[in-house]
C-alpha cells in the first residue's frame, strides 16, 4: 500500500537550496581556516589564501556530484539515501584530501611545511597529509551530507502536509456532495415510493430488504472517514448495495453484474470514489433507454495497472438509445478524478464514452502508487 507518510510523487531538494547549503558549508570553512592562519600570523597570506579559493571550488563542485546523485534517488527510501550519501563521501574526501596536500605540500608548498620535506622523503610527507586529511574530510563532507538530507526531509514532510490538506479539502467536498445524494428529494422519493409499493403489494419480506438495505446505504456514507482509505472490497460493496436499492425502483430493467477478483479485494482506496461513476451509469443508462439495462463493476491488474472499469449495457445487440441523455455537470467525475489525483498522483486517469449499446468509465491507477 502506499505509504501515506510519503507525498505520492517524490520531491528532490531544489537546485537553490542545494547550491545554498553547499556554498554557506564552505564559505563558513573559508573564513575559519583563513581567520584562524590571520590569528597565528602565519607567513604568506595570500598565497595560502588563494590556494584555499581553489581547493574551496573543488569542494563545491565534489559537493555538487553528490547532490547530483541523491537527486537520481529521491524516490528510494530514507536509509538507503543515507547509506549512499555517506558511501559517496569518501571518494569526494579521499580526491579532496589529495588535492588539498599536493597543492599545499608538493606543487606549492607553503613555508610552514618546508621543515618537514627538508627532513622526510616528499612522498611521506604527502601520504601522511593524505590519510590526515581523509579523515577530516571524510566528516566535512559526511556532515553536509546529512544537512543535505535532512532539508530533503523536511520538504517531504511539508509536501505530506500540503497533500494531506488537500486531500482533507477534496474529501470534503466529496462528503457534502454524498450528503446532498442522501438527501436528495428525487432519491429518497424513488426508494420510500418503491417501498410504499411492496407495502401495498403484500412484499413483506421484500420491504424489509429494502428497509435493511436503505438503513445500511445512510449509515456508511454518514460513517466512512472520508479521508481514510478503505479496501477495494469495501468500497465494491458499497456500490452493490446501491444498486441493489435502485433495482428496487426499476425491477427488472436493471440488473447487475459485479466481477471484481479476491486478489485486488485489499487495495485500498478513499472511500466512495466508484459513486460518481455508478450513479451516472444508473441516471444515463436507465434514462437513455426503455430496455433492460445491465450496469456491471469489474477490477483487473494489466500492465502494473490497476483498471476499474463501471459499464452500462442496453440488451440486445441491436438496441440503440433513443432518449436524449440527461446533461451532467461532471462535477462528479471531476471529483473522483482530484481526489485519486492527490492520492496517488498524475498517473491516475479516467476514462469515459460512449460504446455500442452503452457507456464505460474507466478508472486507472498504477499499482505502484497503491504499495509502498
Amino acid at each position: 500500500m502506499h505509504d501515506p507518510a510519503r507525498p505520492a510523487v517524490a520531491i528532490p531538494v531544489s537546485t537553490r537550496l542545494a547550491l545554498a547549503s553547499i556554498a554557506g558549508f564552505w564559505a563558513v570553512w573559508l573564513a575559519l581556516v583563513t581567520g584562524r592562519a590571520l590569528v597565528m600570523g602565519w607567513p604568506d597570506q595570500g598565497g595560502m589564501l588563494a590556494r584555499r579559493l581553489g581547493m574551496t571550488l573543488v569542494g563545491v563542485g565534489l559537493a555538487w556530484c553528490i547532490h547530483m546523485g541523491l537527486r537520481r534517488m529521491v524516490s528510494v527510501r530514507l536509509p538507503i539515501r543515507a547509506a549512499a550519501a555517506f558511501l559517496a563521501c569518501a571518494p569526494a574526501a579521499m580526491l579532496f584530501a589529495a588535492l588539498n596536500s599536493f597543492l599545499f605540500y608538493r606543487w606549492l608548498p607553503v613555508p610552514s611545511v618546508l621543515p618537514d620535506l627538508a627532513r622526510w622523503e616528499d612522498g611521506a610527507v604527502l601520504r601522511t597529509a593524505i590519510a590526515d586529511g581523509f579523515v577530516t574530510w571524510y566528516f566535512f563532507f559526511a556532515a553536509w551530507a546529512a544537512f543535505l538530507l535532512a532539508l530533503g526531509v523536511v520538504g517531504e514532510v511539508r509536501a505530506v502536509e500540503r497533500q494531506r490538506a488537500a486531500a482533507e479539502t477534496v474529501a470534503r467536498d466529496a462528503r457534502l456532495a454524498m450528503l446532498r445524494l442522501q438527501v436528495d428529494p428525487h432519491f429518497l422519493f424513488n426508494a420510500l415510493n418503491a417501498l410504499a409499493a411492496m407495502v401495498a403489494g403484500g412484499e413483506t419480506r421484500a420491504a424489509g430488504a429494502m428497509i435493511r438495505n436503505l438503513a445500511a446505504f445512510f449509515r456508511a456514507g454518514l460513517v466512512e472517514d472520508p479521508v481514510a482509505d478503505i479496501p477495494l472490497a469495501d468500497e465494491v460493496e458499497f456500490q452493490r448495495l446501491y444498486l441493489t436499492i435502485e433495482q428496487a425502483r426499476f425491477g427488472d430493467r436493471l440488473s447487475v453484474e459485479i466481477d471484481v477478483p479476491a486478489s485486488l479485494h485489499g487495495i485500498m482506496l478513499p472511500p466512495l470514489v466508484l459513486q460518481p461513476l455508478v450513479e451516472n451509469a444508473v441516471k444515463h443508462g436507465l434514462g437513455a433507454t426503455t430496455a433492460p439495462v445491465t450496469i456491471g463493476i469489474r477490477g483487473q491488474c494489466e500492465g502494473g495497472t490497476l483498471h476499474l472499469h463501471v459499464t452500462d449495457r442496453a440488451s440486445g445487440t441491436a438496441v440503440r438509445r433513443h432518449v436524449v441523455p440527461l446533461p451532467s455537470t461532471g462535477i462528479g467525475l471531476a471529483n473522483a478524478k482530484a481526489r485519486l489525483a492527490t492520492r496517488f498522483g498524475a498517473g491516475v486517469t479516467i476514462s469515459a464514452g460512449a460504446v455500442e449499446g452503452g457507456w464505460d468509465s474507466i478508472v486507472s491507477i498504477p499499482m505502484a502508487s497503491t504499495h509502498g
